[in-house]
């Protein structure tokens, strides 16, 4: 099925005009729980779910272990975690310091399995009815 959109119209009430303009919104649907994915997962290798459930939590003690000593962490075809942050721009080398990192997260490059699924993803209108935005 893939992704899917419907055709929205709205009012940009920031610009002095106020012009209607057209865009494609994206349908939200319900997320996978991890209970979810555990099931289908034991059931698709012939595992049983506390085994399955149990590797799965093991592997992401794992990654998280890895990450926190600042090392990034290759999963195959899945894809790439890496720890990283961002920061304020300093004047002076002296003001350069710890206290301008603004943000930490974890970057995901996805792997080939995620590249060819965005590749062969399709794209489809729900519906031609148009929704109104304010």
């Amino acid at each position: 099925m893939g992704l899917q959109f419907r055709k929205t119209k709205m009012k940009l009430n920031y610009l002095e005009e106020k012009p209607e303009v057209y865009k494609l919104q994206q349908l939200t649907f319900p997320q996978v729980t991890f209970a979810q994915l555990v099931n289908e997962c034991s059931n698709s290798c012939g595992v049983n779910t506390a085994q399955t459930k149990a590797v799965i939590d093991a592997l992401v003690n794992r990654l998280v272990h890895y990450m926190e000593i600042g090392h990034g962490v290759r999963m195959g075809d899945f894809g790439s975690f890496k720890p990283t942050f961002t920061v304020k721009v300093a004047k002076t080398l002296e003001e350069a310091t710890e206290d301008t990192i603004r943000k930490k997260k974890i970057n995901f490059y996805p792997g080939k399995a995620f590249k060819n699924m965005l590749n062969d993803l399709s794209i489809t209108s729900a519906s031609e009815n148009l929704s109104v935005q304010e």
